[in-house]
Order: structure tokens, then sequence, then C-alpha cells
């Protein structure tokens, strides 16, 4: 959960960047390396145009690295292990080509407007980006042009790239400049956010309804038709998995001191290198470790690759696995999309990672039958490929085989309508003058501004859509909420005197985001924006 949270921020972090910040960075790790060479995209795919923008396009090839490059420096800044499928369900690809067509539009509205900058504003900015200073914090020409040696950047290019987002800046500065958020609606917001609220809490469990007699198999098989969807056998698959763990490879890699020393310096937010925080010597096992992960992840992508093709060539799981350190095959045997079988056990042969099994049954739930899936990372770097052997489609049970389950069901659903009616009816004692106040626990106070590990998310949703002494209800996993809001207490002077400041300007930020964006909309009618759905979906294909 911390990894993926991390991620997020960093996403978050560079969707609100400026597009500069982009070329500014310096990313620590080759694009090959992380996505295991150009194979990620489609050398070959025929859709050459991903957007349009205008008269201008937006190609395949600019589209593509500058996702790789984007990916690479999250990785680099996180100091974790991303994957493809991680960045792609986050949303990335989307987010840097809203970006590139942003910039496009801009681009194209400070051409028609005639904006430019001079050469020393270009040459103050370039000048001022701290990546480029000697350790005496001066300008260093020679470690410029290094750096953008590096990263496949010419000196020309980036110049220009500079130069145009001054010229950007020029445009947003005009278009936010005299923005204000009014006094009274800024406080407003303010006592809403960092507010408490006061609510006292009455849980009803389905569980600790009374339990019915068991009614007739007439009425029984009432329900059984009525819900026949509930006892339907879900489809279930038998499966065959090929999984290599790169940490089982990682243990026997050598590594080198040079090896050791280049990855020290180029992660100084992973490792402290650089700026002396951390000696090597400190971080040394950690620095080992990390380039041992590095080169076995690239071994093993090389490796899946070859036994893509020995397994199209006809060979089996078993065959290949015999001779693959870090190799294990999994056999599943009839199992539904929750890895269980038609009475609902749990297959035991499940991996013990569950971000491994929860990946292999998406998989195998979207392949057909006798087919097999290429191989695929998870968030984890485990790789895995599998087989669809046989599938039996769901089906329902008849009714004398599972009359104790429907039973079962048939009391479950009684015993929720009999605590749903419980609820309903203490909500509507309270709203009528009969609070019940010592049958309710009072929970902490609740303020938006602050998270609130011990109140579930629907409780606390509902506490802050209620009017003060007045009870609503939620559903929630243990049962049936009733919350009734005591009081709201005001921010302190405090607090405001504390944060009233910072809040306007983050508040100001946002408004001033908001002008960009309705700016940016109003644009599309001068210069029409068109993508090609199509072509993403090609470029960025599972096992492209």
């Amino acid at each position: 959960m911390k990894q993926r949270v991390t991620m997020i921020q960093a996403l978050q972090k560079f969707s609100q960047s400026r597009p500069a910040k982009i070329f500014l960075a310096i990313v620590a790790l080759s694009f090959l390396t992380f996505f295991g060479g150009s194979s990620w995209f489609r050398p070959h795919d025929p859709y050459a145009v991903v957007a349009e923008v205008g008269n201008l396009s937006v190609g395949r090839q600019e589209f593509a690295e500058k996702v790789q490059r984007q990916a690479q420096q999250i990785q680099a800044e996180t100091g974790q292990t991303l994957t493809r499928e991680d960045l792609l369900k986050e949303g990335l690809p989307q987010m840097v080509l809203g970006q590139i067509v942003q910039e496009i539009l801009l681009n194209l509205e400070t051409k028609h407007l005639g904006l430019a900058v001079s050469d020393e504003a270009v040459r103050g900015r370039i000048h001022a980006v701290k990546t480029f200073h000697n350790p005496e914090g001066i300008f260093d020409r020679a470690l410029f042009q290094q750096i953008l040696r590096a990263n496949g950047l010419s000196e020309d290019s980036f110049i220009a790239e500079v130069r145009q987002e001054l010229i950007r800046e020029q445009l947003i500065g005009a278009i936010v400049v005299g923005a204000f958020v009014p006094e009274d609606l800024a406080t407003r917001l303010f006592d809403a956010q960092y507010q408490h609220r006061q609510a006292s809490l009455l849980m009803i469990s389905p569980q600790k309804m009374p339990v019915l007699e068991r009614p007739s198999d007439n009425v029984l098989e009432g329900f059984y038709k009525e819900h026949a969807k509930e006892f339907k056998t879900p489809e279930l698959r038998t499966m065959i998995v090929l999984v290599i763990d790169p940490s089982l490879i990682a243990k026997e890699i050598p590594v080198t001191e040079e090896e050791i020393q280049a990855t020290y310096e180029a992660k100084p937010e992973a490792f402290g290198g650089g700026d002396g925080k951390q000696p090597l010597a400190k971080v040394k096992k950690q620095v080992i470790e990390d380039v041992r992960r590095e080169k076995a992840a690239e071994e093993v992508y090389k490796m899946t690759q070859a036994l893509e093709d020995k397994i199209a060539g006809g060979a089996t799981f078993e065959e290949l696995a015999s001779g693959i350190k870090g190799a294990q095959i999994i056999k599943l045997e009839k199992v539904d999309q929750k890895g269980q079988d038609a009475m609902g056990v749990l297959s035991p042969n499940l991996p013990k990672n569950e971000e491994l099994t929860q990946d292999i049954l998406t998989t195998a739930f979207g392949l057909d039958e006798t087919t097999e899936s290429p191989f695929t990372q998870t968030k984890g770097g485990i790789y895995y490929t599998l087989r669809v052997d046989k599938t039996s489609p769901a089906a329902l049970h008849p009714f004398a085989k599972i009359k104790e389950r429907v039973a079962k069901i048939w009391m479950e659903m009684e015993q929720l309508k009999a605590a749903y009616a419980k609820a309903e009816g203490y909500v509507n004692a309270f709203n009528n003058g009969d609070r019940k106040v010592s049958l309710m626990t009072l929970l902490p106070n609740l303020s938006l501004s602050e998270p609130s590990e011990s109140v579930s998310r629907e409780v606390k949703s509902l506490v802050f859509s209620l009017r003060p002494e007045r009870a609503g209800m939620v559903q929630t996993p243990e049962g049936f909420a009733v919350v009734v809001l005591n009081k709201i207490l005001p921010p302190e002077e405090k607090v405001k005197e504390e944060k009233m400041d910072s809040f306007k300007e983050i508040l100001l930020k946002h408004y001033q985001n908001d002008l960009l964006m309705a700016y940016l909309n109003a644009l599309h009618v001068r210069y029409p924006v068109k993508f090609n759905s199509k072509a993403i979906q090609a470029l960025f294909a599972a096992g492209s």
C-alpha cells in the first residue's frame, strides 16, 4: 500500500508540474532497463499519429519517448520498482498526452498572439537550474553539455524548449493575472474544511438479528427461482502457470565495484549519494541489492523473450521450468475468478503472493480455452505466463442439491432486511425527538482536514451530509450505521492564524488552474483536438 501511495503522489506531482521540468529532470537509469527495450512500443504499428491539434499532429514516437522519460523519472524519484502495467493502471500515458496537447494549444496561441522572449531571459532560466551547477553553485557549461548528451538532448533543442516554455508562461501569466478569491468565500471554505463535527453512532448488525424458523421447501424453492443467479456455479477454469521470480535469480548475480559506485551516484534520492548525507560504506549493501535487482530484471526479461519463442515452437511449460532457476509450475483445477472451486473452497495451489494470485486469475479469465498469455510482469517484478486448458461455463445448481445453501442465504437476507428496518426505525425515531442517546457511541471529533482511521469512509461522509441534531443511516461492511450529528465545532482562532494564509494560497492556485483549463477548453474551438484511440491502444497493447 505504501508503494502505491508513493507512486500516486509522484504521478500527482507530475500532473501539476510545468512541462519544462520534464526536460530538466535527469533520469538515473536507462530506458531500456526499465521498459525492456523498444518492444514495449510496437515498431510495426500502422497508426503513426496518436492525436491532432489544429493543423499539428502528435506522432507515435514523440509520445512514446515522453511516456518513457516521465516513467523513468517517477521510478528514480520513488526509488521503487514500478512495472509498465502499474503505470498504465494509474493513467500515466493519458497524463502525458494531455500535457502534450496542452503545450501544443498554448504554443499555437502564443504564435497567433506573436509573443516572444529575449535570449537573456532564456539564458537566465537555464543558468538557474541547479542540476547544471558545479559544487560552488555556479553554472557549469561543461556539466550542462555533459548532462544533455547523457539524456539524448541536443543543446539547440533544449534551448528551444526552454524558450517556448517561457513564452507559454507569459500567456499563462496573462490568463491568471488578477485572479482572486473573495474573502467571504475563502472563509466559508476554510470553515468547512477545518471545522470538527461531533456525532454519535449506533451500529445495527444483521448477524445479531433474531434467527427465523426455517421456511418450507416450497418457500425456499420459490426464493431459489427468484434469485437464480445467486445459485449459479460460476465459470470455472483449469490452467497451468509458469512463474519466474527475479529475486531468486538476483541472489547469485555478481556485482562489480564500478557498478556499485555508478548506481550510488546515479540515485542520490535513494542512497544519499552526491550530497554526502549517506556515505557509500553505510548503504553499500542496499546499493548492491539494487544493482542485483536491476540486473536480474533485465536478465529475466531477456529470458522471457526467448522462452516465448520456445513456447510458440511447441515446448511445454514443464520442459522449460526444469532448466530455469527461480521457475515454478502451478496447476489450478476448476477455479473461479476468486480462486475457489464449485463449492466455494479456495484452491490450495494458489500462490501465497496475493498480488501474483490476483494477476494470474485476472489474466486467465481474459483468455480463450487452450490459449496462452504472453509473459506478464507483476508490480512486484515477478513474471508469469499461463495456459487455459479447459473452461467450464457457469451453470445453475439443481435445487435439491443445494437446498441447505438456499436456506442459509434466505436466512441472511431476512436478517439483512430486519437490520435495515430496525435502523430505519431508529432514524425516524431520532428525527421525531426520541433520541435514545444511551444506545449510541460517541465518535471522535471528525474533520475534513484530518484522516479518521477509526471511522469508516461511509460513516464520515454521512456525518458531513447531516444537519445538527438530525439522524441518518448508511450501510457499511459491518451492517447499518445510524448516525446523529450532535454539533458542529468551528475552527479555533489559533488554527485560522496558522493555516488561513496557506489555505488561501492553495485555493487561489486551484482557481487559477480552473481559469487556465477553461481557457484551454476555449482554444479547442480555434484549434480542434482529435485523439486516435485505436492508435493509443495499439501502442500500449499488453504483450506488445
